[in-house]
């Protein structure tokens, strides 16, 4: 009775919407968090909310509780803005259950990979669902309309006077329940709280017990970088390498199928991260590939398969029969080859043999498959898709085991990103939202509980620390050298934070130079990107030949970005001389595309004049006409872009294309196509948008001076000053959380 006089009495409703309540934080704290909810949520899960409210108190974070009987997306955001005015330490919130979905579109640039034109795909599938809405009040939205068919989906613009990239004012996740599950959505809810709340309790779970799996066809199933990945992991979980078997690192070559040794490890009860580096789809995960044909037995059934697949896929536009003998002549089998097409048996086994090669939600639900690693990264596309009725991430949290928080995306994703970035601050008791907040994207979301955290190596304050000391210099310098990498990697992003006079590019440079650490080297690499100097230009002249993959291939996509003439000779080397490094030789091969080709065939004449290699001259030839083919490509696909007489929408998906492929070398005709009045307005326009991807390009203070100027011409278009308006932000401003690669 006490317990619930204390609730009531914090019980305040908000002016003008007397539907929405807000109960405050019982104690005070450094910092603070908000339970964010819908009323019909709230009451059907009011005790199990407010024990995991209590527990989040206990844990160090003052709570608020926040419901509403929400319309829109506008709603919730007036009152985390209030909240925020309030309590400026507030560091996090959790959105519970039915809260309204913002999907916002003219921000792909924001995205690590998502690219698909608003104007010719539906609304549904051409906008990107994101939380980054309530999370980063920088951002400046525009309204547009509700969904019709799913009255909890509101469409969002970015608009063009927004800042243009992501800083979010505090990190956030999502219990939302998959409906396709079916059953009681708000008792699984409560449970999950509960379950939430409990585990709060052990202040003494080390992050020690690790376990990465690499799905087949990811990161072109490189074995450097999958055995790269381990440097990186000895820097980020130091406990889990230590005598005992704490750290498990698979791959899908190690059995077919793979998926049900999988899942064993996912019921382990002592296991702390389970990181998925895969494919994906919403319900979806890609472990194996078709089994390799080793023998004709293997060989016969895969032909079988496929071409009974091929048949049965085109049933439906003509006959089955007619179908099967256009297949035999084709192929040249005969009619016995044909005989069980018609077959349950034989469908049954196939069905089975391809969901041998997939975990997906079925999976999850009709094994009723207990997951228990405390926290599971989908580092895939769409595992994360929560404005679906069913998603893979939700399937990991809402189950009987002791999975309290996942990491997915709501859209495709890049595979060269550098999915485990900051990931070992785990390892030092920082929060989860707290670490996924470092690496944001439009698309990248946690579901479950964001104030989860490990116990730490060594008692320390950090997780307060980075809310409340975010701006002082002299406390991140301090931590510059520590013993650890990823508090030293933090240290160097609060200071590149903080460093509004653009004085730290020395700092970085030494730092890249001189770390034994990898994942600080490839930190200070990051960082330096913000910056565009010399001391960027050095660091990529020497990471392109780093000792650890990742640095390499990162620096190879820079180099890209950058077209710095300079950077070729070590292009060309890296391209040649590690080519068994499979994503670095792509990233270094699409960099060389962007140069001009007379600059780069001299560099690789150059090169093999000095080097003393095994058929060096055929194998010189093979390179250059490799690249060749790449730049009649380009020159095609330019010629295109430029011709006044092609057709309009020809002439676009060729200036789409630069969004890709920043080729350097043609800017000033970029420019000439936004200048001439006498091209369709939609030709213009997108060639101003594609000009907003040169973040990182040698043209980009001169792309900006001209399109300043533009800016000023009498009579422009409003659509096209808007579209200029928005790319002089994005070149103005390089992004601090993350790079949008090229797919």
């Amino acid at each position: 009775m006490i317990k619930k006089i204390i609730y009531l009495a914090f019980l305040l409703p908000l002016a003008g919407n007397a539907q929405t309540t807000v109960i405050k934080p019982l104690v005070k704290q450094p910092t603070a968090f908000a339970i964010i909810t819908d009323n019909q949520t709230y009451a059907n899960t009011k005790d199990a909310m407010h024990q995991y409210k209590t527990a989040v108190e206990d844990d160090g974070l003052a709570t608020y509780l926040i419901s509403g009987d929400w319309q829109n997306p506008d709603q919730v955001k007036q009152i985390i803005i209030k909240t925020y005015q309030e309590c400026p330490s507030l560091e996090g919130l959790v959105l519970i259950g039915d809260v309204p979905v913002a999907l916002v579109r003219n921000a792909q640039h924001m995205t690590t990979a998502f690219k698909m034109n608003e104007k010719a795909f539906p609304w549904d599938q051409s906008s990107v669902p994101t939380d980054r809405f309530y999370d980063d009040l920088n951002l400046k939205f525009e309204f547009i309309r509700q969904d019709s068919v799913n009255h909890q989906h509101f469409y969002y613009k970015l608009t063009e006077d927004s800042p243009q990239r992501l800083n979010p004012t505090f990190y956030s996740a999502r219990i939302k329940y998959p409906e396709k599950k079916e059953g009681d959505k708000y008792a699984a809810i409560a449970s999950y709280l509960k379950k939430a709340a409990a585990a709060k309790a052990d202040k003494h779970n080390q992050l020690d017990r690790v376990f990465s799996f690499n799905g087949a066809s990811y990161n072109s199933d490189c074995l450097i970088v999958w055995m790269d990945d381990e440097k990186a992991y000895m820097e980020n979980f130091p406990l889990a390498f230590g005598r005992q078997m704490g750290f498990k690192h698979w791959n899908f070559r190690m059995k077919h199928p793979m998926k049900y040794k999988l899942f064993s490890e996912l019921q382990r009860k002592d296991l702390d991260l389970f990181m998925f580096h895969e494919h994906g789809m919403p319900t979806g995960q890609l472990i194996n590939d078709e089994l390799a044909c080793t023998d004709f037995n293997n060989r016969y059934k895969m032909l079988k398969s496929t071409l009974y697949n091929a048949v049965m896929s085109h049933v439906g536009k003509r006959d089955k029969d007619t179908l099967r003998i256009q297949m035999q002549e084709k192929r040249q089998v005969n009619e016995v080859f044909f005989k069980d097409l018609d077959n349950p048996k034989f469908w049954e086994a196939d069905s089975l043999h391809y969901a041998d090669e997939r975990i997906v939600t079925e999976d999850l639900m009709k094994r009723n498959l207990s997951t228990n690693p405390k926290m599971i990264m989908f580092d895939a596309c769409y595992n994360g898709s929560f404005h679906e009725n069913d998603y893979i991430a939700g399937q990991y949290i809402f189950n009987d085991g002791q999975t309290l928080v996942a990491q997915g995306n709501t859209r495709n994703v890049l595979q060269d990103r550098w999915t485990i970035e900051m990931i070992g601050l785990l390892s030092h008791g920082v929060r989860a939202g707290q670490y996924n907040k470092l690496i944001v994207s439009l698309e990248g979301h946690l579901f479950g509980d964001p104030t989860f955290r490990f116990a730490p190596i060594e008692a320390n304050t950090l997780s307060t620390d980075i809310t409340i000391h975010k701006d002082d210099k002299a406390y991140w310098k301090n931590l510059l050298n520590s013993p650890y990498a990823d508090v030293q990697s933090l240290a160097m992003r609060m200071l590149a934070d903080a460093d509004t006079q653009k004085e730290l590019s020395p700092l970085l440079l030494k730092k890249y130079r001189e770390s034994g650490f990898n994942t600080v080297r490839m930190e200070a690499i990051k960082l330096l990107s913000r910056y565009q100097d010399d001391n960027f230009i050095e660091a990529l002249r020497e990471g392109l030949n780093d000792t650890y993959e990742m640095v390499a291939r990162q620096s190879a996509i820079y180099a890209g970005f950058v077209g710095d003439d300079s950077l070729l000779p070590a292009i060309v080397e890296a391209l040649v001389e590690h080519n068994e490094r499979l994503r670095v030789q792509m990233s270094a091969n699409k960099a060389l595309s962007l140069y001009p080709k007379e600059k780069v065939e001299k560099t690789i004449e150059d090169f093999y004049a000095k080097v003393d290699r095994l058929n060096e001259n055929e194998e010189k030839k093979r390179l250059l006409r490799s690249l060749e083919r790449m730049f009649v490509q380009e020159a095609k696909v330019h010629q295109t872009l430029m011709d006044v007489a092609a057709p309009e929408a020809k002439r676009i998906s060729a200036i789409r294309n630069v969004r890709n492929y920043t080729f350097h070398f043609h800017v000033d005709d970029y420019l000439n196509v936004i200048r001439d009045a006498g091209n369709p307005q939609e030709v213009r326009v997108v060639m101003a948008e594609a000009l907003g991807w040169f973040t990182n390009s040698v043209q980009r203070p001169h792309i900006l001076e001209e399109i300043k100027k533009m800016q000023q011409t009498a009579n422009l278009p409003e659509d096209l000053k808007a579209e200029l308006e928005q790319t002089i932000k994005r070149l103005s401003s390089v992004s601090y959380t993350h790079l949008t690669l090229p797919t």
